[in-house]
């Protein structure tokens, strides 16, 4: 016990001194999860930039472009006098779609006929394109709907009875969950999660990189260093650990208050379940040290992971319409089974028995790199060399602090 506390003293050390490392630990990650949510904070694109073209010039398609104008989630600019003009605005980013009444549409309407409204917005920009067609619709349908319940009362219907045979079964829809509809409610508990795993990946992995630098340098430790192998792993696991499982607690405390982020005051479920969690990615990160032989390499290759990552999730992009060899491959990334674990305790209120399938998978995790780290720490035991035992310490698997001999040429 003393030496696996030994080892992880100098973990804190070697963490401290690494301004790299600790920039990463401390900086980056608090930092980080205090800005991502920002661009976000509105929550709901709204008063999207629309440029009417209205060929009727009527009552009623003044009428329409009002309403338009009324809903949240567009703004009608100046009237363009033909669609080359509205084009041109489009194209020059003054505006990000075209609204365009043609010619005839309230004689259509007055006759009983039916009229059609055009709209032409960028399909690349979906949250834009959606907003805009959703706008439009909104106002569309309401003056569609008024001109049925006028029709109706005109033949004899009394008011309350056209509505009804208008919409006989009416449709309102709440998000239990996310009440504002907003993308940052959606998407930055999730996020966060996989903020903490990346970090603490890239920072194990400088610390790993530079050891596995050394390691080439020096020669080759004496037999009896490997024994120290599981107290190095458990000293190691420890001091990361330590640090990071405070984070969770920085996010309940700091930013989903900050942004007022919904959640279910149910710190300490959510903390049961993360243990897993962060062991799990503690575990990952000792195990892939033995793969960056140096210091700067973990930066690139953790941060080429991110995209796919968050892919696999199933937030980005529908856990359903995922491949099942996909599915299978994000099973082994432990912020698959965290964030989807940590939404549900923390935003829908789920109990630890709800989401005891992912939390056994975490553990499953655990084990799983923790084999993996064993044997890694068993072949680069670097760390035994600046652990020393004190001398009082007996038993053969104490480790020594070995002299280094001078190369001969």
């Amino acid at each position: 016990m003393r030496y696996i506390l030994r080892v992880t003293l100098v973990e804190y050390v070697a963490i401290v001194r690494d301004t790299s490392v600790l920039l990463v630990f401390l900086a980056g990650l608090v930092l980080y999860s205090m800005m991502y949510p920002y661009p976000y904070s509105a929550e709901v694109l709204r008063n999207v930039p629309v440029v009417p073209v209205d060929q009727d010039r009527t009552m009623l398609s003044q009428k329409l472009m009002r309403w338009a104008d009324t809903t949240e989630e567009v703004s009608l600019t100046d009237e363009a006098a033909d669609m080359a003009e509205a084009r041109e605005r489009v194209l020059n980013g003054r505006a990000n779609a075209i609204f365009l009444i043609p010619e005839g549409f309230e004689r259509k309407v007055l006759r009983g006929e039916q009229a059609t409204v055009s709209v032409y917005a960028d399909g690349s920009y979906f949250m834009i394109f959606r907003q805009v067609v959703s706008g439009l619709y909104k106002a569309t349908a309401t003056l569609s709907a008024g001109v049925e319940i006028k029709r109706m009362t005109a033949a004899g219907m009394g008011e309350q009875q056209a509505r009804q045979a208008r919409d006989p079964l009416p449709i309102v829809t709440r998000a239990l969950f996310n009440p504002a509809g907003g993308y940052a409610t959606y998407v930055t508990p999730a996020v966060l999660i996989l903020v903490l795993q990346q970090t603490l990946l890239i920072g194990m992995g400088t610390l790993g990189g530079t050891r596995n630098e050394e390691f080439t340098k020096a020669p080759p430790p004496p037999p009896g260093e490997k024994d120290s192998a599981l107290a190095v792993l458990l000293g190691r696991t420890l001091a990361y650990f330590s640090i990071y499982i405070l984070y969770p607690l920085f996010y309940l405390a700091v930013v989903f208050r900050m942004y007022s982020l919904p959640y279910q005051h149910n710190p300490a479920t959510v903390m049961i379940f993360l243990i897993p969690f962060v062991l799990s990615v503690t575990l990952l990160g000792l195990a892939l040290n033995m793969l960056f032989r140096a210091r700067e390499t973990s930066i690139p290759v953790v941060l080429i992971t991110s995209v796919p990552a968050i892919f696999l999730m199933g937030y980005s992009w529908p856990h359903e319409a995922i491949p099942g060899v996909l599915q299978a491959l994000s099973r082994l990334i432990p912020c698959t089974a965290g964030a989807l674990g940590f939404v549900r305790i923390n935003q829908m209120g789920a109990t630890l028995y709800e989401v005891r399938h992912e939390w056994f998978t975490l553990w499953g995790l655990c084990a799983f790199y923790g084999v993996l780290a064993w044997l890694g720490t068993m072949y680069r035991p670097t760390a035994a060399k600046t652990c020393p035992v004190p001398e009082s310490a007996p038993g053969k698997n104490a480790a020594s602090v070995p002299e280094t001999a001078p190369s001969s040429s």
